[in-house]
């Protein structure tokens, strides 16, 4: 591009034509003023000290239009320069992601300037559209912005690394924002807030969410085994909210006279005792991928089939069983060894069909099933004896090629209207009874 030129650029130039000009104007005269004189006289004078003095005059005009000329491109170099820092700080205002207004100094204060990230982070369109609003219009609440502003007043500048904004349209944004009192220069001028307002919505939504999804591990944790609680967090695994009609294996274990124990045994003693004894069954569970539903006193309740579904959760349940029942011969025999009680437990496992879904209160909520299938489960754990896993007949079906299983008389289960058929599982061929 071509650059523009100025007659303020060429002062030298226009010195040399002033004292040419001067020059000549003063030869001009000669001639009236003298009746005979040649071209040289008449150029350069015919006395020293006419020549000396034009050659003066000539050089002074040289030196005031190099002096002119000297200060003229110095202004510009200052113009240009103080041209490009504006044009640098206006760039960087516009483009800085980081929201920045001037306003007046109180709640109700109007907008004097903002910059382009500001108009974007409160949806804006333009500077126009903040001819009606003021300071308080982006708080949620005014008092709170009132309350924001007194401080500013009092203390000269003050910061909200996390405070919930509103938009134009209302939606409420997380922004961390910081305000200084300035006194801009010049009369009659009122002082007045610089602000910045960084969004921080995207960033405290994340927060959140991993706060969120920390909580949800927790929580799921204490029910599934970690690989299943880590795809339930990560979204592979949907655990619904609301009921379900599902399929499901309930299994309940309950610790034979555990009432009697409790009455002859220290209660830290029959603490330490359910905490050890869930420990090593919560494991045998986890390994065959089962869920903790809830812990009932000195009971447990297990699902298969919810919420994670296996072709062969019924044989899963039942071999779970006969491990917790191996498991507990040796946690007998160390608690012998320590001059403790032994323990016996009773197990009842039914499949069915149930629902399953977050039950509670808004304030706390457990994922849970309910059903007959469940009653059933419940029930069959009640009728059996120490030591003894119980299955329905729906179980049978599933697991009769598998395991050893023993038919026996059926039972009056509590709510039924029919006997309910049951079936004794000794053992599973790759199962030591020790």
């Amino acid at each position: 591009m071509r650059k523009k030129t100025y007659v303020t650029d060429h002062m030298m130039f226009i010195g040399l034509g002033l004292a040419g000009f001067y020059w000549l104007c003063e030869s001009f005269l000669s001639i009236f003023l003298q009746q005979k004189a040649g071209v040289t006289e008449l150029l350069f004078g015919n006395r020293l000290d006419e020549i000396w003095g034009r050659i003066v005059v000539l050089c002074l005009f040289v030196i005031f239009a190099s002096h002119a000329q000297y200060t003229i491109d110095k202004r510009k170099k200052a113009e240009n320069a103080l041209r490009e820092s504006e044009e640098r700080y206006r760039t960087l205002i516009e483009n800085i992601p980081i929201g920045i207004c001037r306003m007046e100094a109180f709640c109700d204060g109007r907008y004097l300037m903002v910059n382009p990230a500001f108009l974007k982070i409160f949806a804006y369109e333009s500077e126009h559209d903040l001819k009606y609003s003021v300071m308080s219009s982006i708080w949620q609440n005014k008092e709170e912005c009132r309350i924001v502003t007194d401080k500013i007043l009092q203390k000269g500048s003050y910061s909200l690394n996390e405070v919930l904004l509103k938009k134009k349209n209302g939606v409420p944004v997380w922004t961390s924002v910081s305000a200084r009192l300035v006194y801009p220069e010049g009369p009659d001028k009122a002082p007045c807030f610089d602000c910045t307002f960084e969004d921080i919505d995207e960033r405290k939504k994340s927060a959140e969410k991993i706060q969120q999804e920390a909580e949800t591990r927790r929580r799921f944790q204490k029910m599934l085994s970690p690989d299943l609680a880590d795809l339930v967090v990560s979204g592979e695994l949907k655990v619904e909210k609301g009921g379900q009609n599902r399929v499901a294996t309930v299994l309940f274990a309950d610790i034979r006279g555990f009432t009697t124990m409790s009455e002859s045994t220290p209660a830290s003693e029959i603490l330490r005792m359910l905490n050890e004894y869930f420990e090593f069954v919560v494991d045998i569970i986890f390994r065959h991928e089962g869920t903790v539903d809830k812990y009932i006193g000195d009971a447990i309740m297990v699902n298969w089939g919810v919420p994670v579904r296996h072709e062969d959760d019924p044989v899963r349940a039942v071999r779970a069983a006969l491990e917790m029942r191996v498991g507990l011969k040796d946690f007998n025999r160390k608690r012998e060894m320590r001059g403790q009680q032994p323990i016996q437990v009773g197990i009842g496992i039914n499949t069915g069909k149930l629902v399953a879904g977050y039950i509670g209160s808004t304030h706390t909520m457990s994922y849970s099933v309910i059903g007959d299938t469940v009653n059933t489960a419940s029930r069959l754990c009640s009728a059996a004896a120490a030591d003894q896993v119980l299955i329905s007949e729906s179980t049978y079906e599933h697991v009769k090629d598998i395991f050893s299983v023993t038919r026996l008389r059926p039972i009056m289960a509590k709510g039924k209207l029919y006997p309910v058929q049951i079936f004794s599982v000794v053992c599973e061929p790759s199962i030591s009874l020790i």
